[in-house]
């Protein structure tokens, strides 16, 4: 089973001297782990790709090699593509969506981003686990913020009960270069002291 999983991953992300196999939930990394190998093959190579000209795509890549990058369904929609361009531009159409639709999904997620706050009654491992998620569909579409800046959404977000802890690692400077993880490790040594609190003085 482990065999198997390492195989997968090991064949979605392919190597120097083999094309990145396309996952349907992994398109956006699939998109730069391909562009990055057609571009080792040559500039005109990622050119073609991503501009035209028209290349048939049977003397770009054999019939049963496409089949295998991309799989049985993504080959139905692509063998009746004339160019690497073609080829190219419905796939980014199909996984991402129109331009409309990705607008759609960047507002969601900022939006998502910005009114992050925790549910009632969620522990702080999910909180950060959806928190984490939500910075990573933004950094999928390219938005990256700064580690203040997430950082302090992050403790915006949390709930009252962490109204304490959050004045003290608010007025820390780390809080400017911390990365999110490590302070989600330090609210995670705070957790237990604050859970006693609340049980103690509700």
């Amino acid at each position: 089973m482990a065999q198997d999983l390492s195989l997968n991953v090991s064949n979605s992300v392919g190597g120097s001297n083999r094309a990145p196999i396309l996952v349907a939930n992994e398109y956006h990394h699939w998109s730069q782990r391909m562009e990055r190998y057609l571009k080792r093959l040559g500039r005109d190579v990622w050119r073609s790709v991503e501009e035209g000209p028209y290349v048939p795509v049977l003397t770009l890549v054999q019939e049963d090699g496409a089949q295998a990058l991309l799989g049985g369904d993504n080959f139905d929609i692509i063998i009746n593509c004339n160019s690497a361009n073609e080829i190219w531009d419905v796939l980014k159409n199909l996984y991402q969506g129109s331009e409309q639709a990705q607008d759609k999904k960047l507002t969601t997620n900022l939006n998502e981003f910005n009114n992050f706050t925790a549910l009632p009654g969620e522990i702080l491992d999910d909180l950060f686990k959806r928190f984490n998620l939500i910075i990573t569909k933004l950094s999928n579409e390219g938005i990256v913020r700064s580690n203040h800046e997430t950082n302090l959404q992050f403790l915006n977000g949390l709930g009252r009960q962490w109204s304490t802890t959050k004045m003290v690692v608010l007025g820390d400077r780390k809080i400017h270069t911390l990365s999110l993880f490590k302070l989600y490790k330090e609210l995670q040594a705070q957790e237990s002291i604050m859970l006693t609190l609340v049980d103690h003085f509700p």
